[in-house]
């Protein structure tokens, strides 16, 4: 996998806003899953968050070890079934607004931490 400046083969979140995130020099528009070290759309079934938005990290053999999930402006707690399903995987669910979501981001992607992220546009 290609690094990127800090070393790391995840790609940077280099701005948010306007409906959309910067990431590694490329505009994407809306919602943004990065998994895989690659950012793509991420349609969401709903306003609620439910466990089929977020399989997409629980069904895979290369389980993050972490997700970050960025839920808007406004703090939205996913459902404890989620919650429960992330525990049961081992993977570790922190949730936060998603300007706060993007620096913890770059910051555990910094330190070479296997980190994704499900990000809700603002």
């Amino acid at each position: 996998m290609p690094r990127n400046a800090s070393g790391t083969g995840l790609p940077p979140i280099d701005a948010f806003g306007d409906g959309g995130f910067r990431i590694a020099g490329v505009r994407k528009e809306g919602a943004t899953l990065i998994v895989d070290g690659a950012a793509r759309p991420w349609t969401r079934q709903g306003e609620t968050l439910t466990l089929e938005d977020l399989r997409i990290f629980i069904d895979r053999p290369d389980r993050p070890d972490m997700v970050i999930l960025g839920v808007g402006e406004r703090l939205i707690h996913p459902p404890a079934t989620v919650r429960q399903a992330f525990r049961d995987a081992g993977i570790g669910l922190e949730v936060m607004d998603t300007a706060t979501a993007c620096r913890t981001y770059n910051l555990l992607a910094g330190e070479g931490r296997n980190v994704a992220a499900a990000l809700i546009s603002v």
